[in-house]
């Protein structure tokens, strides 16, 4: 087909494709914020160009509980897969996430399951970096 011709056949992934518009951002930096009823994620990328290292925040999604659980299921599933094909990924030292604080005794004493939190914190730490 020529550039004069036109198909009557949407291509894929147009907007035409979809009944639903969606835009695609890139995001090298999240942040996560959480309250009793649901967690909001934002997105956001780094920017060096000015010299100073600083995140441009430019999106937020906020999901309740039960899908969050549902998609760390599926991220986790999605991150084996990936790294059965390709190799451990190993995160660089600089953007290695913390290992979890202990609870201070003010928290035990408020919260009496802050200990297991903690343990548990420290299971999944270890599991995806150790």
């Amino acid at each position: 087909m020529n550039e004069d011709q036109t198909s009557s056949k949407p291509e894929k992934g147009s907007k035409l494709d979809s009944e639903f518009e969606f835009e695609s951002v890139y995001a090298n930096n999240t942040r996560c914020e959480l309250s009793v009823w649901d967690l909001k994620v934002l997105f956001g990328e780094l920017m060096q160009h000015t010299g100073k290292e600083s995140v441009e925040w430019h999106t937020a999604v906020t999901l309740p509980w039960m899908q969050v659980k549902i998609l760390i299921y599926y991220l986790r599933v999605n991150l084996a897969l990936h790294e059965f094909m390709c190799g451990p990924l190993n995160v660089h030292p600089n953007v290695m996430p913390p290992k979890p604080t202990p609870p201070t005794p003010e928290l035990l004493a408020e919260h009496p399951k802050a200990q297991d939190a903690y343990e548990s914190a420290c299971r999944i730490h270890s599991e995806m970096f150790d």
